[in-house]
Protein backbone atom coordinates (compact mmCIF):
# COMPACT_ATOMS: atom_id res chain seq x y z
CA UNK A 1 0.00 0.00 0.00
CA UNK A 2 1.71 3.74 -1.19
CA UNK A 3 2.05 5.92 1.71
CA UNK A 4 0.29 8.50 2.64
CA UNK A 5 2.27 11.83 2.86
CA UNK A 6 2.25 14.36 5.64
CA UNK A 7 1.15 17.88 4.54
CA UNK A 8 1.25 21.35 5.85
CA UNK A 9 -0.48 24.40 5.19
CA UNK A 10 1.57 27.36 5.38
CA UNK A 11 1.85 29.81 8.05
CA UNK A 12 -0.92 33.49 7.64
CA UNK A 13 2.78 35.29 7.51
CA UNK A 14 4.75 32.82 5.31
CA UNK A 15 1.40 32.55 2.51
CA UNK A 16 2.68 35.27 0.29
CA UNK A 17 6.44 34.20 0.27
CA UNK A 18 5.70 31.67 -2.65
CA UNK A 19 3.76 34.00 -4.82
CA UNK A 20 6.52 36.74 -4.67
CA UNK A 21 9.52 34.04 -5.88
CA UNK A 22 10.49 34.77 -9.20
CA UNK A 23 13.47 33.19 -11.65
CA UNK A 24 16.03 36.07 -9.96
CA UNK A 25 14.50 36.67 -6.51
CA UNK A 26 13.52 34.38 -3.46
CA UNK A 27 12.81 35.51 -0.21
CA UNK A 28 15.53 33.43 1.90
CA UNK A 29 17.91 34.23 4.74
CA UNK A 30 21.32 32.45 5.74
CA UNK A 31 22.34 31.53 9.51
CA UNK A 32 26.26 30.44 9.36
CA UNK A 33 28.57 28.96 12.00
CA UNK A 34 32.14 29.17 12.21
CA UNK A 35 34.17 26.42 13.51
CA UNK A 36 37.01 25.55 15.37
CA UNK A 37 37.67 22.92 13.16
CA UNK A 38 37.71 22.06 9.33
CA UNK A 39 33.91 21.04 8.32
CA UNK A 40 33.95 16.91 7.63
CA UNK A 41 30.95 16.89 4.53
CA UNK A 42 30.03 13.39 5.08
CA UNK A 43 29.63 13.70 8.67
CA UNK A 44 27.86 17.39 8.39
CA UNK A 45 25.07 15.39 5.77
CA UNK A 46 24.75 12.70 8.26
CA UNK A 47 24.13 15.19 11.19
CA UNK A 48 21.54 16.90 8.85
CA UNK A 49 19.96 13.49 8.47
CA UNK A 50 19.37 13.14 11.87
CA UNK A 51 18.69 16.10 12.94
CA UNK A 52 15.91 16.66 10.81
CA UNK A 53 13.63 13.42 11.91
CA UNK A 54 12.31 15.52 14.62
CA UNK A 55 11.84 18.61 12.05
CA UNK A 56 9.01 17.66 9.84
CA UNK A 57 8.38 20.61 8.77
CA UNK A 58 11.33 21.27 7.20
CA UNK A 59 11.35 17.81 5.44
CA UNK A 60 9.26 19.07 2.90
CA UNK A 61 8.89 20.20 -0.71
CA UNK A 62 6.72 22.87 -2.55
CA UNK A 63 3.30 22.12 -3.80
CA UNK A 64 0.63 23.92 -5.45
CA UNK A 65 -3.02 23.79 -4.67
CA UNK A 66 -5.89 25.38 -5.84
CA UNK A 67 -6.16 28.72 -3.65
CA UNK A 68 -2.82 28.28 -1.93
CA UNK A 69 0.62 27.36 -1.89
CA UNK A 70 1.15 23.70 0.85
CA UNK A 71 4.23 21.64 2.14
CA UNK A 72 4.25 17.95 1.56
CA UNK A 73 6.40 15.16 3.01
CA UNK A 74 9.77 14.85 1.20
CA UNK A 75 11.30 11.66 1.19
CA UNK A 76 13.72 12.10 -1.07
CA UNK A 77 18.03 12.11 -0.14
CA UNK A 78 19.62 14.99 1.27
CA UNK A 79 22.49 17.12 -0.54
CA UNK A 80 24.64 19.15 0.89
CA UNK A 81 27.13 21.52 -0.97
CA UNK A 82 30.43 23.31 -1.07
CA UNK A 83 29.77 26.99 -0.73
CA UNK A 84 30.96 28.55 -4.09
CA UNK A 85 31.14 31.91 -2.02
CA UNK A 86 27.77 33.58 -4.13
CA UNK A 87 26.11 34.74 -1.19
CA UNK A 88 22.51 34.01 -1.08
CA UNK A 89 21.87 32.48 -4.51
CA UNK A 90 18.18 31.88 -5.23
CA UNK A 91 17.82 27.98 -3.91
CA UNK A 92 17.67 25.67 -6.60
CA UNK A 93 15.02 22.91 -5.65
CA UNK A 94 16.43 20.66 -8.58
CA UNK A 95 19.23 20.44 -6.95
CA UNK A 96 18.55 20.16 -3.43
CA UNK A 97 15.93 17.39 -4.28
CA UNK A 98 12.61 19.71 -3.35
CA UNK A 99 13.97 20.80 -0.10
CA UNK A 100 13.37 24.47 0.40
CA UNK A 101 16.85 25.08 2.39
CA UNK A 102 20.48 24.28 1.36
CA UNK A 103 23.21 23.69 3.74
CA UNK A 104 26.71 24.23 2.94
CA UNK A 105 30.15 24.56 4.19
CA UNK A 106 33.81 25.98 3.00
CA UNK A 107 36.85 25.41 5.48
CA UNK A 108 35.75 26.12 9.17
CA UNK A 109 32.05 27.23 7.89
CA UNK A 110 28.51 25.35 7.92
CA UNK A 111 25.47 27.73 6.31
CA UNK A 112 22.58 27.15 6.20
CA UNK A 113 20.13 29.31 3.14
CA UNK A 114 16.74 28.82 4.52
CA UNK A 115 13.49 29.83 2.38
CA UNK A 116 11.49 32.17 4.50
CA UNK A 117 7.89 30.47 3.58
CA UNK A 118 9.20 27.80 6.08
CA UNK A 119 10.05 29.76 9.14
CA UNK A 120 11.46 32.87 10.35
CA UNK A 121 15.15 33.54 12.00
CA UNK A 122 13.90 32.16 15.45
CA UNK A 123 12.56 28.95 13.77
CA UNK A 124 15.49 28.27 11.62
CA UNK A 125 18.14 29.21 14.27
CA UNK A 126 16.73 26.36 16.03
CA UNK A 127 17.27 23.39 13.35
CA UNK A 128 20.17 25.35 12.28
CA UNK A 129 21.39 24.07 15.85
CA UNK A 130 19.78 21.05 16.10
CA UNK A 131 22.25 20.18 12.53
CA UNK A 132 25.56 21.87 14.58
CA UNK A 133 24.91 19.75 17.89
CA UNK A 134 24.61 16.47 15.79
CA UNK A 135 27.65 17.36 13.89
CA UNK A 136 29.59 17.94 16.75
CA UNK A 137 28.79 14.93 17.92
CA UNK A 138 29.35 13.14 14.91
CA UNK A 139 32.92 15.00 15.01
CA UNK A 140 33.62 13.39 18.19
CA UNK A 141 32.95 17.02 20.65
CA UNK A 142 31.25 16.64 24.22
CA UNK A 143 28.69 19.42 24.42
CA UNK A 144 27.13 20.47 27.61
CA UNK A 145 24.32 22.71 28.68
CA UNK A 146 23.00 25.50 26.53
CA UNK A 147 19.55 25.17 24.49
CA UNK A 148 19.10 22.74 21.75
CA UNK A 149 15.69 20.74 20.75
CA UNK A 150 15.27 17.53 22.94
CA UNK A 151 15.60 14.78 20.40
CA UNK A 152 14.11 12.15 22.76
CA UNK A 153 11.07 14.01 23.04
CA UNK A 154 8.39 13.36 20.65
CA UNK A 155 7.11 16.20 18.31
CA UNK A 156 4.31 18.59 19.37
CA UNK A 157 1.46 20.14 18.28
CA UNK A 158 2.55 23.33 19.32
CA UNK A 159 5.48 23.54 17.35
CA UNK A 160 4.03 22.67 13.94
CA UNK A 161 0.82 25.11 15.00
CA UNK A 162 0.15 28.37 13.22
CA UNK A 163 0.47 30.65 15.70
CA UNK A 164 -1.02 33.69 14.07
CA UNK A 165 -4.33 31.41 13.94
CA UNK A 166 -4.19 30.45 17.94
CA UNK A 167 -3.76 34.51 18.79
CA UNK A 168 -5.92 36.02 16.08
CA UNK A 169 -8.92 37.83 17.49
CA UNK A 170 -11.88 38.55 15.64
CA UNK A 171 -12.05 42.63 14.14
CA UNK A 172 -13.60 44.52 11.61
CA UNK A 173 -11.36 45.65 8.60
CA UNK A 174 -11.94 49.40 9.81
CA UNK A 175 -10.22 48.89 12.99
CA UNK A 176 -6.92 47.50 11.52
CA UNK A 177 -5.40 50.40 10.89
CA UNK A 178 -3.90 49.78 7.71
CA UNK A 179 -2.45 53.64 7.59
CA UNK A 180 0.75 51.52 9.31
CA UNK A 181 1.53 50.11 6.12
CA UNK A 182 1.42 53.93 4.38
CA UNK A 183 3.45 57.04 4.60
CA UNK A 184 5.84 59.32 2.82
CA UNK A 185 8.13 58.07 0.24
CA UNK A 186 11.16 57.27 2.37
CA UNK A 187 14.94 57.41 2.38
CA UNK A 188 16.58 55.70 -0.20
CA UNK A 189 20.25 54.34 -1.04
CA UNK A 190 21.59 54.43 -4.40
CA UNK A 191 24.57 53.02 -5.57
CA UNK A 192 26.62 51.02 -8.37
CA UNK A 193 24.91 47.44 -8.14
CA UNK A 194 26.81 44.27 -8.62
CA UNK A 195 27.14 42.23 -11.72
CA UNK A 196 25.63 38.90 -11.31
CA UNK A 197 24.81 36.85 -8.83
CA UNK A 198 25.93 37.27 -4.92
CA UNK A 199 26.19 40.12 -2.83
CA UNK A 200 28.36 42.19 -0.82
CA UNK A 201 28.66 41.77 3.15
CA UNK A 202 30.42 43.02 6.01
CA UNK A 203 30.44 41.92 9.48
CA UNK A 204 31.12 43.56 12.81
CA UNK A 205 32.23 41.53 15.78
CA UNK A 206 31.42 43.13 19.29
CA UNK A 207 31.13 42.49 22.83
CA UNK A 208 27.28 42.02 23.36
CA UNK A 209 28.19 43.32 27.05
CA UNK A 210 30.38 46.21 26.35
CA UNK A 211 27.69 47.70 23.69
CA UNK A 212 25.10 47.52 26.28
CA UNK A 213 27.28 49.79 28.95
CA UNK A 214 27.37 51.93 25.74
CA UNK A 215 23.75 52.07 25.04
CA UNK A 216 22.90 52.00 29.11
CA UNK A 217 24.72 55.71 28.85
CA UNK A 218 22.69 57.05 26.36
CA UNK A 219 19.58 55.25 27.83
CA UNK A 220 18.38 52.98 25.88
CA UNK A 221 18.42 49.25 25.31
CA UNK A 222 20.68 47.73 23.02
CA UNK A 223 18.70 47.15 19.89
CA UNK A 224 17.43 50.91 20.57
CA UNK A 225 21.18 51.82 20.55
CA UNK A 226 21.57 49.87 17.39
CA UNK A 227 18.61 51.44 15.82
CA UNK A 228 19.76 54.61 16.24
CA UNK A 229 23.17 54.34 14.95
CA UNK A 230 21.71 52.68 11.72
CA UNK A 231 19.44 56.15 11.18
CA UNK A 232 22.92 58.20 12.00
CA UNK A 233 24.95 56.35 9.09
CA UNK A 234 22.06 56.36 6.99
CA UNK A 235 21.13 60.01 7.07
CA UNK A 236 24.62 61.16 6.85
CA UNK A 237 25.25 59.50 3.75
CA UNK A 238 22.01 60.68 2.41
CA UNK A 239 22.57 64.02 0.36
CA UNK A 240 19.00 64.75 0.17
CA UNK A 241 17.26 65.22 3.71
CA UNK A 242 13.81 65.79 2.52
CA UNK A 243 12.46 61.97 3.30
CA UNK A 244 12.05 60.04 6.34
CA UNK A 245 14.71 56.98 7.18
CA UNK A 246 12.23 54.45 7.77
CA UNK A 247 13.26 51.21 9.70
CA UNK A 248 11.63 47.87 9.51
CA UNK A 249 12.32 46.10 12.67
CA UNK A 250 11.05 42.52 12.54
CA UNK A 251 9.39 41.72 16.12
CA UNK A 252 9.47 37.91 17.86
CA UNK A 253 5.47 37.47 18.75
CA UNK A 254 7.14 34.79 20.83
CA UNK A 255 7.85 37.21 23.59
CA UNK A 256 4.33 38.49 24.33
CA UNK A 257 2.46 35.25 23.38
CA UNK A 258 3.70 31.86 24.49
CA UNK A 259 4.26 29.06 21.15
CA UNK A 260 7.02 26.89 20.60
CA UNK A 261 5.93 27.16 17.30
CA UNK A 262 8.58 26.51 14.61
CA UNK A 263 6.60 28.52 11.61
CA UNK A 264 7.24 31.95 11.29
CA UNK A 265 5.55 33.48 14.30
CA UNK A 266 6.50 37.13 12.84
CA UNK A 267 5.86 40.66 12.02
CA UNK A 268 7.15 44.25 11.31
CA UNK A 269 7.10 47.41 12.91
CA UNK A 270 8.28 50.92 11.57
CA UNK A 271 10.75 53.22 13.27
CA UNK A 272 10.99 56.48 11.33
CA UNK A 273 13.28 59.48 12.06
CA UNK A 274 12.83 62.86 10.27
CA UNK A 275 16.37 64.13 9.34
CA UNK A 276 15.15 67.74 9.68
CA UNK A 277 14.32 67.07 13.54
CA UNK A 278 16.97 65.21 14.55
CA UNK A 279 20.33 67.66 15.11
CA UNK A 280 22.64 65.75 17.28
CA UNK A 281 22.75 61.59 17.51
CA UNK A 282 21.43 61.78 21.19
CA UNK A 283 17.98 63.06 19.07
CA UNK A 284 18.12 60.22 16.94
CA UNK A 285 18.08 57.69 20.13
CA UNK A 286 15.41 59.69 21.74
CA UNK A 287 13.25 59.08 18.68
CA UNK A 288 13.77 55.53 17.98
CA UNK A 289 13.43 55.01 21.81
CA UNK A 290 9.97 56.57 21.83
CA UNK A 291 8.82 54.75 18.60
CA UNK A 292 10.03 51.37 20.16
CA UNK A 293 8.63 51.89 23.32
CA UNK A 294 5.16 52.51 21.75
CA UNK A 295 4.67 50.05 19.24
CA UNK A 296 6.36 46.80 21.15
CA UNK A 297 3.17 46.74 23.66
CA UNK A 298 1.15 43.51 23.67
CA UNK A 299 -1.66 45.83 22.41
CA UNK A 300 0.27 46.66 19.09
CA UNK A 301 1.60 43.37 18.68
CA UNK A 302 -2.05 41.94 19.02
CA UNK A 303 -3.19 44.68 16.31
CA UNK A 304 -0.37 43.14 14.13
CA UNK A 305 -1.57 39.33 14.88
CA UNK A 306 -5.08 40.28 13.90
CA UNK A 307 -4.08 42.36 10.62
CA UNK A 308 -1.96 39.66 9.20
CA UNK A 309 -4.89 36.78 9.71
CA UNK A 310 -7.92 38.92 9.14
CA UNK A 311 -6.46 40.21 5.62
CA UNK A 312 -6.21 36.52 4.15
CA UNK A 313 -9.56 35.76 5.41
CA UNK A 314 -11.34 38.29 3.53
CA UNK A 315 -13.97 36.48 1.26
CA UNK A 316 -13.02 37.87 -1.81
CA UNK A 317 -9.53 36.98 -1.14
CA UNK A 318 -9.44 33.83 0.43
CA UNK A 319 -11.42 31.86 -2.22
CA UNK A 320 -9.66 33.13 -5.18
CA UNK A 321 -8.22 30.71 -6.85
CA UNK A 322 -4.12 31.01 -7.01
CA UNK A 323 -3.66 32.13 -10.70
CA UNK A 324 -5.78 34.95 -10.17
CA UNK A 325 -3.87 35.60 -6.50
CA UNK A 326 -0.65 35.57 -8.17
CA UNK A 327 -2.03 38.19 -11.04
CA UNK A 328 -3.50 40.51 -8.29
CA UNK A 329 -0.87 40.66 -5.90
CA UNK A 330 1.63 41.11 -9.37
CA UNK A 331 0.15 43.90 -10.26
CA UNK A 332 0.00 45.17 -6.85
CA UNK A 333 3.49 44.92 -6.90
CA UNK A 334 4.03 47.51 -9.52
CA UNK A 335 2.12 50.17 -7.90
CA UNK A 336 3.61 49.66 -4.41
CA UNK A 337 6.69 51.25 -4.13
CA UNK A 338 8.91 50.54 -1.06
CA UNK A 339 7.82 51.96 2.09
CA UNK A 340 11.36 51.53 4.06
CA UNK A 341 15.12 52.51 4.00
CA UNK A 342 16.59 49.33 5.79
CA UNK A 343 15.40 46.31 7.85
CA UNK A 344 17.30 45.58 11.21
CA UNK A 345 16.66 41.89 12.15
CA UNK A 346 17.95 41.36 16.00
CA UNK A 347 17.72 37.38 16.74
CA UNK A 348 19.09 38.27 20.26
CA UNK A 349 21.37 36.03 22.11
CA UNK A 350 21.52 32.52 21.17
CA UNK A 351 22.81 29.92 24.11
CA UNK A 352 25.31 26.92 22.64
CA UNK A 353 25.69 23.95 24.51
CA UNK A 354 30.22 24.34 25.16
CA UNK A 355 32.42 22.20 23.90
CA UNK A 356 30.53 22.28 20.78
CA UNK A 357 33.23 23.38 18.37
CA UNK A 358 31.79 26.58 17.56
CA UNK A 359 33.02 30.19 17.68
CA UNK A 360 30.23 32.22 16.34
CA UNK A 361 27.32 32.20 14.58
CA UNK A 362 26.58 34.79 11.85
CA UNK A 363 23.20 35.99 10.74
CA UNK A 364 22.22 37.50 6.88
CA UNK A 365 19.03 38.93 5.55
CA UNK A 366 18.39 38.98 1.74
CA UNK A 367 18.58 42.35 0.05
CA UNK A 368 16.37 43.70 -2.97
CA UNK A 369 17.32 46.48 -5.62
CA UNK A 370 14.92 48.88 -4.39
CA UNK A 371 16.22 48.57 -1.12
CA UNK A 372 19.62 47.27 -1.48
CA UNK A 373 21.69 47.33 1.97
CA UNK A 374 19.80 45.21 5.35
CA UNK A 375 21.22 44.66 8.74
CA UNK A 376 21.46 41.24 10.99
CA UNK A 377 22.61 40.85 14.44
CA UNK A 378 22.75 37.82 16.73
CA UNK A 379 25.07 36.82 19.96
CA UNK A 380 26.46 33.78 20.82
CA UNK A 381 28.05 33.81 24.24
CA UNK A 382 29.75 37.78 24.50
CA UNK A 383 30.14 37.71 20.85
CA UNK A 384 28.05 40.04 18.89
CA UNK A 385 27.85 39.58 15.38
CA UNK A 386 26.20 42.66 13.45
CA UNK A 387 26.15 42.15 9.28
CA UNK A 388 25.21 44.04 6.61
CA UNK A 389 24.46 42.57 3.37
CA UNK A 390 23.82 44.65 -0.10
CA UNK A 391 23.95 44.84 -3.37
CA UNK A 392 25.72 47.67 -4.15
CA UNK A 393 29.36 48.63 -4.04
CA UNK A 394 29.47 51.44 -2.00
CA UNK A 395 30.23 50.81 1.62
CA UNK A 396 30.11 53.89 3.52
CA UNK A 397 27.04 52.75 5.30
CA UNK A 398 28.53 50.59 6.56
CA UNK A 399 31.92 52.58 7.91
CA UNK A 400 29.82 54.93 9.22
CA UNK A 401 27.64 52.42 10.95
CA UNK A 402 31.31 50.93 12.60
CA UNK A 403 32.96 54.51 13.03
CA UNK A 404 30.05 55.92 15.30
CA UNK A 405 30.30 53.03 17.30
CA UNK A 406 34.02 53.47 17.51
CA UNK A 407 33.53 56.95 18.88
CA UNK A 408 31.29 55.65 21.68
CA UNK A 409 34.28 53.78 23.01
CA UNK A 410 33.28 50.27 21.43
CA UNK A 411 35.99 48.01 19.81
CA UNK A 412 34.91 46.84 16.54
CA UNK A 413 36.50 43.77 14.49
CA UNK A 414 35.04 43.73 10.77
CA UNK A 415 35.17 41.08 7.91
CA UNK A 416 34.20 40.99 4.45
CA UNK A 417 33.91 38.89 1.77
CA UNK A 418 34.88 41.42 -0.53
CA UNK A 419 32.47 41.54 -3.14
CA UNK A 420 33.08 45.42 -3.88
CA UNK A 421 36.93 44.54 -5.52
CA UNK A 422 34.58 42.46 -8.28
CA UNK A 423 32.88 44.10 -11.29
CA UNK A 424 29.67 46.21 -10.86
CA UNK A 425 26.80 48.13 -13.37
Amino acid sequence: MKKTLQWFKLDYAASFYPVLTTRNTQSIFRLSALLDDKVDPEKLRQALCEAIVRFPLFKVKQRTGVFWYYFEENEEPFNIFEDDGILLRRIDTKKTNGYQFRLCYFGKKIALDIFHGLTDGVGALVFFKAILYKYSLLTGHKPVGGKVINFDEEITPEELEDSFSRYALKTKLKDLGLDRFTGKSPMITKGHHFVGAGYGTITGEISASQLKETAKKYGCTLTQYLCAVLSYAFITRSKKKNKPFVLMLPVNFRVQFPSKSLKNFVSFVKICVNPKEVETFEDMVQKVKEQMEKVMTKQEMQNLINTTVKGQSLPFFKFLVLPLKYLFIRIGKIFYKARHTVIFSNLGVTELPEGMGVDKIIFNLNVSKNNPVNCAAVTTGDKLMITFTRTIVETEIERLFFTKMVSDGVKVSVMSNFREEQNVL
